[in-house]
């Protein structure tokens, strides 16, 4: 098996497959593990943030981002029907009910994955910039810190 990034899931990755008997690979552009990851994320593995894209919020977030650099859901428009049909199946998951339920399995899988990395830093030694003290998040508009909270 080929895995490709030596960033922290990729080497998580490789060593579940190799654990489980399988002959892996680890294939990354740079010469050691590590050393271009986390670029997008900042290094950040937050297993509470598991609320889904697609939530009843997300069609006024689109209309309001497309065009903007800066968007934080960036949906270019193309005569593709793979994006379209995507996009008919993104939002049909839009509803209460089904981003409740999404963001219930996201939050179990998080949590798992979090469990399995705690496992693994105990196993092996992990040599990255582990912090533990949270973050800070600031809210400029009530609305958006009440839907935090809750």
């Amino acid at each position: 098996m080929i895995v490709l990034g030596a960033g922290v899931v990729g080497v998580s990755t490789a060593y579940y497959l190799a654990k489980a008997g399988h002959k892996v690979t680890v294939v990354d552009r740079q010469p050691s593990a590590g050393l271009e990851t986390s670029f997008a994320n900042g290094g950040q593995i937050s297993a509470e943030h598991v609320e889904p894209w697609a939530d009843p919020a997300a069609l006024k977030t689109i209309l309001t981002s497309i065009g903007r650099a800066d968007a934080p859901l960036a949906f270019r428009i193309r005569a593709d029907l793979d994006q379209w049909r995507w996009g008919l199946q993104f939002f049909r998951n839009c509803t209460t009910a089904r981003a409740r339920r999404n963001t219930e399995r996201n939050i179990k899988l998080a949590l798992y994955s979090r469990r399995l990395l705690q496992e693994l830093r105990t196993v092996i030694d992990i040599d990255y910039d582990l912090g533990t003290g949270g973050i800070l998040e600031i809210f400029d508009d009530p609305k958006e810190f009440e839907h935090a909270r809750r």
